[in-house]
């Protein structure tokens, strides 16, 4: 929605923005990618699919207390929304399952007002 708002300029400072939000949380047991244009991959190891709920729930809270402003005309952007979709990788025959399953729980996420982590299989 920012892309159409505001332009692609402004899109990417957002997709910046939550980059490196994301990577606060990163260490040895969190490994984390971009995959597409607006979404990423987030790999917990040796952690809960509860615990790695709580920690993209965490995530998305910092990023709703965030306001950026458009810079070429000082418009807010409004709040910022962060979506996920989580699954364990081990409940599936293979990883690339897991992640349609993960992608799946996104997109209900999206569904169901946004702003929100949803557990596959939930």
């Amino acid at each position: 929605r920012i892309n159409d708002t505001h332009g692609h300029e402004a899109g990417d400072r957002v997709i910046k923005v939550i980059a490196d939000t994301l990577a606060k949380i990163a260490n040895n047991s969190c490994f984390i990618a971009r995959h597409g244009g607006e979404e990423f991959v987030l790999l917990f190891r040796n952690m809960s699919i509860a615990d790695a709920k709580a920690r993209l729930d965490e995530v998305r809270e910092q990023l709703a207390e965030r306001r950026l402003i458009n810079r070429k005309n000082d418009v807010p952007f409004g709040q910022i929304t962060f979506s996920g979709g989580v699954a364990d990788v081990f409940a599936f025959q293979d990883p690339g399952a897991a992640l349609r399953a993960a992608d799946e729980a996104l997109y209900i996420a999206k569904e169901n007002g946004r702003n929100r982590i949803v557990l596959a299989g939930s």
